[in-house]
């Protein structure tokens, strides 16, 4: 099986997605299913895995329906706050929707730069390997240090990192960057996705 990894719905809110600036107008617009799946027949491609891109619930369950409607969603990457008192009765809650395969946090808007290893975000991180629950790490290079710790912390639990840790290519130290990617690369318990193809023995 192919699938492409990585994939967003949305319908498009311009003050819930004010995230996607001017420069972005070009999605400025609502992306569902029937807008991909043209793509992935055209491409060989047997389906997709959904991400979340807005911090809700709401979302999780919005994925999670596209994904009941959809045969070709074989997987969601949601939002839950990792930080609540109530996130185990969350997981368990969570843990009944056989599509969904994890969660994550947009940590890059996140304003400590150490954010992946305060206590309480630790916490939530320990608990979702007994729900065998992956975590997406959505981050910039400057990050990739506490995500290495945070990998060998936790070894138990799965970590995917988004997007090559999104290096800005007109500026980024490419020595630095591939030595810090080779470090966390080196953690058995962590893969690296681009939006591109991974094997169903993956989900």
């Amino acid at each position: 099986m192919r699938i492409d990894s990585h994939q967003h719905f949305w319908n498009y809110d311009p003050v819930k997605d004010a995230w996607i600036s001017k420069d972005m107008k070009v999605i400025q617009r609502d992306f569902l299913p029937a807008d991909l799946q043209p793509l992935l027949v055209s491409n060989n491609l047997d389906g997709c895995i959904s991400v979340q891109a807005d911090q809700s619930e709401e979302e999780t369950h919005f994925l999670l329906q596209l994904a009941t409607e959809n045969d070709f969603i074989k997987g969601v990457v949601g939002w839950i706050d990792l930080r609540a008192e109530n996130l185990e009765a969350r997981l368990d809650y969570f843990s009944q929707f056989r599509k969904l395969k994890g969660f994550r946090h947009i940590v890059q808007a996140e304003p400590e730069d150490d954010f992946l290893l305060q206590e309480d975000f630790c916490v939530g991180i320990s608990k979702l390997a007994k729900y065998n629950f992956t975590y997406d790490l959505l981050i910039l290079p400057k990050h990739l240090p506490y995500a290495t710790i945070l990998a060998k912390r936790f070894p138990l639990q799965s970590f995917v990192i988004d997007h090559l840790a999104k290096p800005d290519f007109k500026q980024i130290d490419f020595a630095v960057k591939k030595k810090e990617m080779r470090r966390i690369a080196a953690c058995p318990n962590v893969a690296c996705k681009v939006s591109g193809l991974v094997t169903e023995a993956d989900w």
